[in-house]
C-alpha cells in the first residue's frame, strides 16, 4: 500500500452488551488485560489514526471504559445495524482511503500480523484473510470505493459483513498459507461466547 494513502483504524466497540448477561465484550478480560485494550495495544504501534465505533448508548461500563482509552469515539449512524453500520460511519465521518476494520473480541492480535496485513492491502477494495472458505471480515482492509455499495447494502437491510464481501467484485483473499507464521495460537479467534472466554484464557497462559 502506497505510503500517499492514508489510512485509519476503526476498532468496534458496540455497545449494548446483549451477550455475556449484559456484561459489555469489550471489558471481558483475557489474562489479566480487557479484550478491547489487548486489541487497541496491537494496533497502536501501526501509528495510524484509530477511532473507537459504537453504539449511541453503551451500557455504563463500556461507556467510562471507551472515556478511558483516550481515543475518540464515532458514534453508529444506523442503530442495530452491526459492523456495517460502523465501517458506513467511519467513511462518511473521516476522510481516509482505508479502513483497518477491526472487532473488540480478537484477545491475540499482534503488531507484526497488523503490519504484515497493511502491507498486503494492493488496489483491492477489499483485503481480508481467509481461512478456506471462512473470511475474517472484522480484521480486513477496506478502501473507500466500497462506500456506494456498502450504502445500497445496508439500505437493503442486508447486514453481514460476509454477504458483502461475497457481493463485490474486487476481493483479495490472504488465504492462511499466507499468514499462518503470524498465528502462534489463537490469532484471529473471537470471543463470541464464555466457552470462547475460557479457551481463550487457557490459551493465553501457555503463550
Amino acid at each position: 500500500m502506497s505510503d500517499q494513502q492514508s489510512l485509519g483504524i476503526a476498532i468496534l466497540a458496540g455497545g449494548r452488551s446483549r451477550r455475556f448477561d449484559g456484561r459489555p465484550k469489550g471489558c471481558l478480560t483475557v489474562d489479566g488485560r480487557p479484550l478491547l485494550q489487548r486489541v487497541i495495544d496491537a494496533a497502536s504501534p501501526l501509528k495510524h489514526p484509530m477511532w473507537l465505533g459504537r453504539a449511541a448508548d453503551p451500557v455504563p461500563a463500556l461507556a467510562s471504559a471507551l472515556n478511558r482509552t483516550g481515543l475518540p469515539q464515532l458514534v453508529d449512524d444506523q442503530p442495530d445495524v452491526g459492523p456495517l453500520g460502523a465501517l458506513t460511519t467511519s467513511l462518511a465521518h473521516t476522510d481516509c482511503d482505508r479502513i483497518l476494520l477491526l472487532a473488540c473480541d480478537l484477545p491475540f492480535l499482534t503488531e507484526s500480523f497488523l503490519a504484515w496485513l497493511l502491507s498486503q492491502a494492493t488496489q483491492a477494495t477489499v483485503v481480508v484473510p481467509g481461512d478456506g472458505d471462512h473470511l475474517h471480515p472484522l480484521c480486513s482492509v477496506f478502501h473507500r470505493r466500497c462506500e456506494s455499495p456498502l450504502r445500497d447494502c445496508v439500505e437493503a437491510g442486508r447486514f453481514r459483513a460476509h454477504d458483502f464481501i461475497f457481493a463485490l467484485d474486487d476481493v483479495h483473499v490472504v488465504p492462511r498459507s499466507k499468514w499462518a507464521r503470524f498465528d502462534e495460537g489463537g490469532l484471529l479467534m473471537n470471543v463470541n461466547t464464555d466457552q470462547d472466554l475460557e479457551r481463550a484464557e487457557t490459551l493465553a497462559q501457555s503463550l
